[in-house]
């Protein structure tokens, strides 16, 4: 199974470089080291309704199929390793990867002027956005289904990590054991350059089908 994942991330090369996989051509995020304090408990974004009409399921071995609500694939590739944990929006934790739902509606396709840049809390401005940690350890894979558009932001080193969606910036912690981790965080209007590009209309992921099966289905 994993040559498939393989085989699915060389659909994602595109204009990268020769012989590079996406995640590694990746422009480096800006994590300045954070405190190590106690967790914070931010107020998290509401889940989308069970009946919303763009699903998303990703595999153990790390395939990701993005399906609308016509059966159309939007997306289908692969992550830099096998999925660990996965959060939706401004930070709700996703619990089963097999099937997560998206309304397809979101700030990001509007462009920077609908974004809350001056807000205290940005956080719904990520509304229909993935987030993926693998046990690559190396990115989070950070996917709008809606638009089948990927970024990815390389992490700082170490590992067991884990995301926390603060209001004014996302933050990764590193487990260390019992009671002890590390932090890094960067500020959201550091990652406008990723988010704008994941709202965009990409024409190239929306593949046309035939005559007699318009809707190419999964």
């Amino acid at each position: 199974m994993r040559l498939v994942t393989l085989f699915l991330s060389g659909l994602l090369l595109g204009a990268q470089a020769p012989g590079k996989l996406p995640w590694d051509a990746a422009a480096a995020v800006p994590w300045k080291a954070g405190d190590p304090g106690a967790l914070p408990a931010p107020p998290r974004v509401e889940p989308i309704p069970a009946g919303a009409p763009i699903r998303a399921r990703i595999t153990p071995d790390g395939t990701i199929r993005v399906i609308d609500g016509r059966g159309m694939i939007l997306l289908r590739t692969g992550l830099p390793g096998r999925p660990l944990h996965v959060w939706r929006d401004g930070g709700v934790p996703v619990t089963s990867f097999d099937l997560v739902r998206f309304s397809g509606r979101s700030l990001l396709t509007q462009g920077i002027g609908a974004l809350p840049v001056k807000d205290l809390d940005f956080r719904p401005a990520l509304e229909g956005l993935l987030w993926i940690l693998s046990d690559d350890e190396r990115v989070i894979t950070l996917i709008h289904p809606a638009t089948a558009n990927i970024s990815y932001l390389p992490l700082p080193g170490g590992r067991s990590f884990r995301l926390v969606f603060h209001p004014d910036r996302l933050e990764v912690r590193e487990d260390l054991g019992p009671g002890a981790s590390e932090c890094w965080s960067v500020p959201w209007m550091a990652l406008l350059p990723q988010l704008l590009q994941l709202g965009r209309e990409n024409p190239a992921n929306r593949p046309s089908g035939t005559a007699l099966q318009p809707f190419p289905r999964s």
